[in-house]
Order: structure tokens, then C-alpha cells, then sequence
């Protein structure tokens, strides 16, 4: 597997919308992840195991726990990925469950946990773009996923 991309919003400690672009890396296959203590490399790690698993890369931080708590009210915490497998190309988009406001009047909602997985073989140029619809459910996507990277 090759990660192409990750966009983490509102996650850990990231308040806002956070994008590394692994493909600036240009082929190389080792990559440090490096930075003062409170930095994020663990949230980095997080998003992506939380991306494809649907758990953070420990088991003391669950996916609803990762909301940033300096984050917007109305900015949705979620994390995009996209990575490769071969010469196929896939995206997983993931919401975790969180309080969010309500669209009309005050208060708040509780927002269920979203997942789906896109094919973005025709849209590899276009990271706006989701590509087209694999599946979406926690349990679908849990399925689809595992059988893809063999785990």
C-alpha cells in the first residue's frame, strides 16, 4: 500500500483542515515523521489507522475521542485518505461519530459515524474529487478494506 494523500479536519490536535501530500515525496520509501513533542506524528499515524480501520493507532484514543477541542463548533471532524494498491487507486473518507449543531435552530445533534470507499482510478488528478462510490458503512467499508489490503 502507498499513501498518496491525507486530509485530517478538525483531528487531534489539529483545529482546522491539515493536508500532507505524500506523492511530494517522489517514489521514496522511507519516510520519517519527525517533530517537537506535541507536534501531531502520532495523530498522523492516528488518522491513517483510523482511516482504514475505523480505531487510532492506540487503544486509548477512539475515533470519537479525536475531535479537536479547539476546533470550530460547525467544522465537521473528519479524515480523507487516499492510497494505492498496485495500479488501482482508492480514497476512504471517514466520519466519526460527534456532537455537531443542529441545521436549524440551536443546540446540538449527535452525528452518526459515516464511512465509504471510492475508486479514483479516473480521478487521480483531481484530489477535489471522490472518485466513484465503491461502498459505504462501517461494516461494508470494514469488509471491502480488509479484503483489499489482506488483513
Amino acid at each position: 500500500m502507498k499513501i498518496d494523500r491525507l486530509v485530517m479536519q478538525a483531528f487531534g490536535p489539529f483545529a482546522a483542515t491539515e493536508a500532507l501530500d505524500f506523492r511530494e515525496l517522489h517514489g521514496q520509501t522511507l519516510v520519517l515523521i519527525n517533530g517537537q513533542t506535541g507536534a501531531g506524528k502520532t495523530t498522523i499515524l492516528d488518522a491513517v489507522c483510523y482511516a482504514l480501520f475505523g480505531n487510532s493507532s492506540g487503544k486509548s484514543r477512539a475515533g470519537k475521542d479525536m475531535r479537536c477541542d479547539h476546533a470550530k463548533p460547525d467544522l465537521k471532524t473528519e479524515i480523507t485518505l487516499d492510497f494505492r494498491l498496485g495500479d488501482q487507486a482508492y480514497r476512504v473518507h471517514r466520519i466519526p461519530e460527534q456532537m455537531r449543531p443542529k441545521k436549524r435552530g440551536s443546540g446540538e445533534v449527535k452525528q452518526k459515524h459515516e464511512v465509504a470507499l471510492y475508486d479514483r482510478r479516473e480521478v487521480l488528478e483531481d484530489d477535489a474529487a471522490d472518485g466513484k462510490l465503491i461502498t459505504s458503512g462501517i461494516d461494508k467499508v470494514r469488509d471491502q478494506l480488509s479484503a483489499l489490503l489482506r488483513f
